[in-house]
């Protein structure tokens, strides 16, 4: 008897390889078969993944294989994606590539954190008559923009000179332009409306802008335009003046919305803007305030979309100074650094919350950033926290412009500091403080109160855009349960967002109804936020969580009702839709199976191209405000803890991971 026939008596199996080629194994080893091949060293228990020469990956050694991604993904953290060990290339193919990031499993699992997003959608396309004229927008809650009523065609139009229409540029194109003098003659109002108007903006605009201080304004502006000095000011400083005396008027609670005088205080100072544009701080302060008045302004003008040119203006000009780079590395005077990154970040906060509304990249990279934060002080903790989380919110828009896929330990990794962030924030800007009556009738509170609801808008709003395209996800992939997903996290994160984000602007509209009306960014963020909350209950209605996620619509969709937005409709079909859906599940033992996509359309879910039709009106609510006199009292109607979404989720079983 040979030695290969006592190898058989003995129950010798083939070698691994040739059993996974199906292959006659001679069962001496190393076998001949793969010492021809170059695998005498995985002979015989050994075996290629899927038969590439190219990497050898041993059959029983997948704990290996986890540590070794594990050592990978720490490698990510500490150095550059592009690094060459991190390539790839060296795994066997794209299908392992995809089975190493998802986990490999179909299971229920811990979502995994090197999942892969789906590239970006494509965005929306509004196209004019002319197929040369077109406005995009990206993967974004923006394409509320898109559905909005268009009163005026893409193209420019030709206007009257004293239409307002032509106040979307701010510099006139028409008229010869007047002197400071004849400026100051025509349209500058006397210094006790003046003091009247700047009152004004302090009290309804400083709590949230910095752009121009309370504390220099006399001094750096208003003493400068008043006092006789023998010779007339500077054209940009009227600017600036003008400016805030229009934004003043134009948040006049007494005066209806729009008033002629906000508006013609605006065309004057428009007027100035031409006489000098020479870059300077002071010219960055006036497109501020110039984009903050188009930004609230009547139909024609109010949107995200109107000033993008204008932020790009100021951020150009901002970058063209330096002003992203600390002015202490030149040896400036500190008041005069402290300012240029005063003026830096507040432009650039302004701009990266428009970039992310409207799914477009930042004009600066936050890499491209040194400057600092201003000296903190007291007075200015919320403008400072501000800053700060704007650093955050250009995270989020470099992955929400992204081409290529992202890993879902980035959505992970942002959302930690976000909450750090919170954690972080002053007691009087922390959500543990609760709504009191005093925030009603004390003006030093209420301006405290109206802070603390915007800085946790602004974290809510992040959190809603970083999770939003996990949500639509799990939406798509786990419709009967959304909790089933791994990424079930980013789900629940964006519900609570969105609840959080009708609760913040119902509180806004207790402590000040009338001058939050008149301020569109609330409302958009609402919009949004309701548009998630129906979307989760018209696509997964059968989950445990879609009766709760129906009453916080509701309560989202009574606020459009209470101040008559034109959005109303819009909002209104959603809910009519939802509820639907909620109800038949209950009655049906499968899902709605609504054909309607617009919910995940308004959610940036797929890509979609429309052509404008000139002249078409399809406004039908009324822009005047009403008296907001059926919210009950603050400390009852607004508390954040009414509906307490993580006591729900552990009565249920499914707590966040």
């Amino acid at each position: 008897m040979n030695g290969k026939e006592t190898m058989r008596g003995k129950g010798v199996r083939p070698c691994a390889e040739c059993r996974r080629l199906k292959r006659q194994c001679e069962q001496v080893f190393p076998c001949k078969h793969c010492a021809k091949r170059g695998l005498a060293g995985i002979c015989p228990n050994g075996e290629l993944a899927n038969g590439s020469r190219r990497v050898k990956i041993l059959a029983s050694t997948e704990d290996l294989h986890d540590r070794i991604a594990d050592l990978e993904e720490a490698l990510k953290r500490v150095t550059s994606p592009d690094h060459p060990l991190l390539e790839k290339a060296l795994y066997v193919n794209n299908v392992q590539v995809h089975h190493h990031e998802n986990g490999g499993s179909s299971s229920i699992s811990p979502p995994n954190s090197d999942a892969v997003d789906n590239p970006s959608s494509y965005g929306h396309l509004t196209l004019s008559d002319d197929p040369k004229v077109s406005r995009y927008y990206g993967a974004a809650s923006s394409v509320y923009l898109s559905k909005r009523p268009n009163t005026t065609s893409l193209r420019s139009q030709d206007v009257d000179d004293l239409d307002f229409s032509e106040f979307l540029s701010p510099f006139p194109t028409r008229d010869a332009p007047l002197e400071v003098t004849e400026i100051m003659a025509r349209h500058l109002p006397s210094a006790h409306t003046g003091r009247e108007l700047a009152a004004l903006y302090f009290q309804t605009c400083g709590w949230f802008m910095d752009i121009v201080q309370e504390s220099s304004w006399d001094s750096a502006f208003f003493n400068h335009v008043y006092d006789d000095h023998g010779t007339p000011p500077d054209s940009q400083r009227l600017a600036v003046v003008l400016l805030v005396f229009a934004l003043g008027a134009l948040m006049d609670l007494s005066q209806p919305p729009h008033c002629e005088l906000s508006k013609q205080l605006l065309f004057a100072a428009r007027i100035c803007l031409a006489l000098d544009r020479s870059h300077s701080v002071m010219y960055i302060q006036c497109l501020v305030l110039y984009a903050t008045f188009l930004m609230n302004g009547d139909r024609d003008t109010s949107g995200g979309d109107t000033v993008w040119p204008l932020l790009r203006l100021g951020m150009g000009v901002a970058e063209a100074m330096g002003l992203h780079r600390d002015g202490s590395a030149w040896g400036l005077a500190l008041d005069e650094v402290n300012e240029r990154r005063r003026i830096f970040w507040e432009i650039q906060g302004y701009d990266v919350l428009q970039s992310i509304g409207l799914g477009r990249g930042q004009c600066i990279a936050d890499y491209a950033i040194d400057c600092a934060y201003p000296e903190p002080d007291l007075d200015h903790m919320f403008h400072i926290k501000t800053y700060e989380l704007t650093r955050i919110w250009s995270r989020i828009n470099d992955r929400q412009i992204r081409i290529r896929p992202s890993t879902y330990s980035e959505v992970t990794e942002i959302e930690r500091a976000l909450r750090n962030f919170q954690l972080d924030l002053p007691e009087y800007l922390s959500p543990g403080v609760a709504p009191s009556p005093m925030d009603l009738t004390n003006p030093s509170r209420q301006k405290m109160a109206l802070q603390r609801n915007m800085i946790l808008l602004f974290i809510n709003e992040a959190r809603l855009v970083l999770h939003r395209g996990w949500f639509v996800r799990v939406l798509k992939e786990y419709a009967l349960e959304p909790l089933h997903s791994p990424q079930k996290q980013s789900y629940l994160d964006c519900l609570e967002a969105s609840r959080r984000i009708v609760g913040l602007v119902r509180n806004m509209l207790a402590l000040h109804g009338l001058l939050i009306h008149r301020r569109w960014h609330f409302f958009f963020h609402l919009f949004s936020s309701c548009v998630c909350l129906a979307a989760a209950a018209i696509r997964a209605p059968r989950s445990s969580l879609s009766r709760a996620i129906l009453s916080e619509l509701d309560a989202g969709v009574e606020l459009f009702r209470i101040t008559k937005r034109e959005e109303l409709n819009t909002i209104d079909k959603l809910w009519n839709h939802a509820f639907r859906a909620v109800n038949a599940s209950s009655t049906s033992s499968s899902s709605s199976g609504e054909t309607d996509t617009e919910d995940l359309d308004l959610l940036g879910a797929r890509k979609t191209c429309r052509r404008s039709r000139h002249g078409a009106d399809l406004t039908t609510v009324d822009d005047f405000a009403y008296p907001i006199s059926d919210i009950r009292q603050v400390e009852t109607a607004n508390n954040l803890l009414d509906f307490d979404m993580d006591a729900f989720l552990a009565e249920i079983g499914a707590a966040a991971l």
